[in-house]
């Protein structure tokens, strides 16, 4: 536990000298009706968490606020509520799993289940932030990065996913992902893209993903009935 405390700070300390200093990210992923965990059992921090195997993975190409003129929401990229120039990011869903496991990944009927080492892995002219191979649980894992499609900024359909709360969408887009997760114990899902310039975007340590296997309830219940069973031939062999 000391050393994935000292790991987090040193996480922290690099994200505090090398982040940007716009408050709402460009790339974020969102697990549909998940819940956000600032430290999920030592295991992962500041992220959307989801138990069930099967799920809806949004991606968020996010451009800045459309209310600013109204004194609402933040204004990063944008300096009122006119429309940004055009801009597009192609975009990747980066997925890590446990290093020592075997399992599939199926995002949108896609069967994925060839993983290798962060830098092999990465789309060839994109340039992923370092920091993400150096996160929980990702720092314990293999990679692969599935290419997704398109977002552009030409609408008004972008909602940030902020620390646990939703808020009113900017500019941008999402696109929608039904992923299903079989043999791992976690799956880890951070976004990349590239704009029209070649410029990589990353989706930040704090507005990204993961699924954690966790036993089912019926499995509880026979490990129970199990445990009332032995109960009457342990209290004889005492």
């Amino acid at each position: 536990m000391k050393k994935l405390l000292i790991l987090d700070l040193a996480v922290l300390l690099a994200l505090f000298f090398a982040g940007s200093a716009l408050a709402v990210p460009r790339l974020q992923t969102y697990i549909v009706n998940s819940r956000y965990e600032y430290n999920y059992n030592y295991l992962d921090s500041r992220s959307w968490i989801a138990n069930q195997r099967n799920f809806d993975l949004k991606v968020v190409g996010y451009w800045g606020s459309t209310q600013a003129a109204t004194g609402g929401g933040s204004v990063n990229f944008l300096t009122g509520t006119s429309a940004p120039s055009y801009d597009y990011m192609d975009c990747y869903v980066a997925i890590s799993v446990p290093l020592r496991q075997s399992g599939t990944v199926w995002i949108n009927g896609v069967q994925i289940n060839s993983f290798t080492n962060f830098f092999d892995a990465r789309p060839e002219g994109t340039n992923p932030s370092w920091l993400i191979p150096l996160t929980r649980p990702s720092i314990f894992g293999k990679y692969n990065f599935q290419d997704i499609g398109r977002i552009d900024n030409s609408q008004q359909n972008a909602w940030h996913y902020d620390h646990g709360q939703i808020t009113e969408p900017g500019w941008g887009d999402e696109i929608l992902l039904d992923v299903v997760v079989s043999g791992f114990d976690w799956a880890h899902f951070d976004a990349i893209g590239v704009d029209r310039n070649g410029r990589t975007y990353s989706s930040t340590y704090d507005h990204d993903s993961s699924y954690f296997a966790t036993p089912e309830p019926g499995t509880l219940s026979l490990l129970g009935l199990g445990l009332l069973g032995i109960a009457p031939l342990l209290r004889r062999k005492k």
